[in-house]
């Protein structure tokens, strides 16, 4: 009963935030978007939807079961793919072939916000599969 509690505590948590974050980084990125731009601020964006699929995962991790380590276990798993899969395409799309003209902070920003909402993404869709 405690730990339902708590699934639903931060579940609440992390849906304001995410709504939060989520509105702000629309807010502060659509005048960049727009105009064809890098948004310096998409980190924000990438924050709040990272607390949106938080907020959907956190009654299937918090409590903390076989099913809830299983969860983590292979999204980890998979995410350490995404990640090089990830840094592969920002390589080639950079490098060799030219279509993008990034520097590194940017590509640093992009590799997080991938990681932000790869991490949760993933977990959300193995909480469907297990």
């Amino acid at each position: 009963m405690a730990s339902f509690k708590k699934s639903k505590q931060n579940q609440i948590i992390y849906l304001c935030l995410g709504i939060l974050l989520t509105a702000v980084g629309i807010y502060s990125n659509y005048e960049n978007i727009m105009k064809g731009e890098f948004p310096d601020t998409i980190m924000l964006l990438a924050a709040g939807i990272n607390q949106l699929l938080l907020a959907y995962i956190s009654p299937h991790i918090f409590p903390k079961d076989e099913r809830a380590k299983e969860i983590i276990g292979k999204s980890m798993t998979l995410n350490y793919f995404v990640l090089f899969v990830s840094i592969l395409v920002l390589f080639l799309a950079t490098g060799s072939l030219g279509l993008l003209t990034l520097d590194a902070t940017q590509v640093l920003m992009l590799l997080f916000c991938i990681m932000a909402i790869a991490i949760p993404g993933t977990m959300v869709i193995y909480s469907k599969i297990i």
